[in-house]
């Protein structure tokens, strides 16, 4: 009876181990991919798509097959941009829509119309357990930090006015806004919840990298 406790105990232990090792690898490949797609901007002309989808209802929880499937088409993404917030190490590309391959590798428009440093810029990205992969490090942001988006042509600052946790219902953070403002959207650490950042537009400046 005490080996088989034993044996059980170990079984357990290394089933824990894999576990984190999953989620640790998970996190390497998502910033491996977004740093690709963060090099790839700098290369190439970034223009709108005509279409992309923004429903965020329909966006489900990152998996090993976004994550893989995506790096086929990293120069195939509708990338229009950068978001920078320098205080939690935090860069990504920034993606028209919430397609499944843009979450994969940054943040997602969540309104087809929506424009940097105009009304409700609102942005939702994947919450991951690491402080340096997608929107992971958003769990360490706090009011007054700086966040900057930048479409290659001019730089965007906002500070950061306030930090709210609402439920999945609440879309009226969404909502448009007359003075240029910044949402961040990403899910909460049981994924039953959102994590709302809201800021103001402080400056515009033409782009130079940070």
């Amino acid at each position: 009876m005490r080996r088989l406790r034993y044996g059980i105990g170990i079984l357990l232990l290394l089933s824990g181990l894999l576990l984190l090792s999953n989620s640790w690898w998970k996190d390497q490949v998502a910033v491996s991919n977004s740093e690709r797609v963060t090099e790839g901007l700098q290369l190439q002309q970034l223009q709108q798509p005509e279409e992309g989808e923004f429903d965020f209802a329909t966006v489900t929880p990152l998996s090993w097959d976004d994550l893989i499937s995506v790096r086929n088409r990293f120069h195939d993404l509708p990338a229009i941009g950068l978001i920078l917030v320098p205080d939690i190490d935090l860069e990504l590309p920034i993606l028209y829509g919430l397609d499944a391959d843009n979450l994969a590798v940054g943040a997602g428009t969540m309104r087809p119309t929506q424009q940097m440093g105009k009304g409700n810029y609102a942005l939702a990205g994947h919450y991951t357990q690491s402080p340096t992969s997608l929107f992971g490090p958003l769990h360490e942001i706090e009011t007054g930090m700086h966040v900057y988006v930048t479409d290659l042509t001019d730089t965007y600052e906002y500070v950061v006015t306030s930090l709210e946790t609402v439920p999945p219902t609440r879309v009226d953070v969404l909502d448009d806004t007359t003075e240029a403002t910044i949402t961040l959207v990403t899910c909460t650490f049981d994924a039953t919840e959102r994590l709302i950042v809201k800021g103001r537009l402080a400056n515009k400046t033409p782009y130079s990298p940070l």
